[in-house]
């Protein structure tokens, strides 16, 4: 099963040199060193909530700027980041990204339902069975957002940065497969994602995100029924 968000070319970023794209942001478009060294959370953030105002009318203040072009969306990054600041260990725990995702969007008076699942390394306990891993990708594509991967460590998957967050934009899933591909660095790559979960040593994660109707109007639906 081949599936991808609706719209992946909304990602495509232009560059002021005529003839250059990115596709997604790149953290050394960041105005200092430390936000451009650990700076993937933002950037992986910032991919994702331009996709969810790009797609959807209600959603468009996620958005701040009038083109794709990179100096608008560097300045969309920079919104981003005071919401997702990086500590000393980047952001490393799932619950730093979907709350401070949800933070931004609040600012903007949108409310987003994140949704997360931790991914425990090989050796962990109660570890969920990779099909867990393509059942929750597909829950966000097919509800056409992107999805936030973390992992710590990148076990055997050479095209994949340790302690690194990426934007998994499409997948094909079989019952022996698993593979996306991801916005990484203004890149397009392609990710096993069951050679990864099958050979990390260490944790990872995955996160998607849902508008969320503002309580006055789930009080109106309520008195409708």
């Amino acid at each position: 099963m081949e599936l991808s968000i609706s719209h992946p070319e909304l990602l495509t970023i232009a560059d002021e040199e005529p003839g250059r794209s990115f596709f997604g942001g790149a953290q050394e478009w960041y105005s200092t060193e430390w936000s451009r060294r650990a700076g993937c959370g933002p950037t992986c953030a910032s991919n994702i909530l331009a996709y969810l105002s790009l797609t959807r009318p209600a959603l468009l203040p996620l958005y701040g700027y009038e083109s794709m072009g990179r100096a608008d969306f560097s300045r969309h990054m920079e919104d981003v980041y005071p919401h997702l600041t990086p500590g000393s260990a980047g952001l490393n725990r799932v619950e730093l990204f979907s709350d401070g995702v949800a933070a931004y969007a609040m600012e903007r008076g949108i409310l987003l339902e994140p949704h997360a699942l931790t991914l425990p390394g090989r050796m962990a306990r109660g570890r969920p069975a990779i099909s867990r891993l393509a059942e929750f990708i597909e829950a966000g594509l097919t509800s056409d957002c992107p999805v936030g991967f973390l992992n710590l460590h990148r076990g055997r998957e050479k095209n994949l940065q340790s302690w690194h967050w990426v934007t998994i934009v499409a997948a094909e899933l079989e019952d022996d497969r698993l593979l996306v591909t991801v916005s990484d660095e203004g890149r397009q790559l392609q990710l096993d994602l069951r050679l990864w979960y099958q050979t990390t040593p260490m944790r990872g994660a995955l996160a998607y995100f849902a508008e969320r109707p503002a309580p006055h109007s789930e009080a109106k639906d309520d008195k409708k029924q």
